[in-house]
């Protein structure tokens, strides 16, 4: 069983680069995060952020998936991101504004993306149709907090899940 945990975090904004995911090919997201290194974009998260854990999330490094406008449509702008608390603005990279939200935040361990997989079919196929809970229009998110590099097999990182109530 995979651990959760129900949070509430308000507004918070981000900076980063983003792709458009088309369908369901894991892949895409994968190769984005290549690319993403090979052009330095986590240097300059270093210099954005000092790689310090972002206040809202406690991640280092985001992914998100801004499936806000329909949460069953698997076509959307994914983002690679770090917290922006400071509003930099950076040539080349975007910002956006994750709203506020309550979460079901998911525990992932072990390589990435096998572990992110697993999380979010748990959430979307278990936990979720008996929860009380219905998909928020909001962002999901991975969050891989400091130390998470997503390569060994005791890797931690987190999937959120935007949630609320169901009426």
């Amino acid at each position: 069983m995979i651990v959760h945990r129900i949070i509430e975090r308000p507004a918070f904004d981000v900076i980063g680069k983003k792709t458009w995911i088309s369908g369901q090919d894991n892949s895409l997201f994968g190769s984005f995060w290549e690319r993403c290194r090979a052009e330095g974009l986590f240097a300059t998260f270093e210099q954005i952020s000092g790689l310090r854990a972002g206040p809202q999330t406690g991640g280092v490094t985001l992914g998100i998936s801004c499936v806000e406008q329909d949460p069953a449509r698997r076509e959307f702008y994914y983002r690679i991101a770090v917290e922006n608390p400071e509003g930099c603005a950076v040539t080349g990279l975007e910002s956006y504004r994750v709203p506020a939200s309550q979460w079901a935040v998911f525990e992932c361990r072990g390589k990435v993306p096998d572990s992110i997989v697993r999380a979010e079919m748990y959430a979307f196929m278990e936990w979720l149709p008996s929860s009380g809970f219905v998909h928020a229009n909001a962002p999901e998110m991975e969050v891989y907090p400091p130390g998470s590099d997503g390569r060994s097999d005791d890797n931690y990182c987190e999937f959120w899940l935007p949630v609320k109530t169901k009426v």
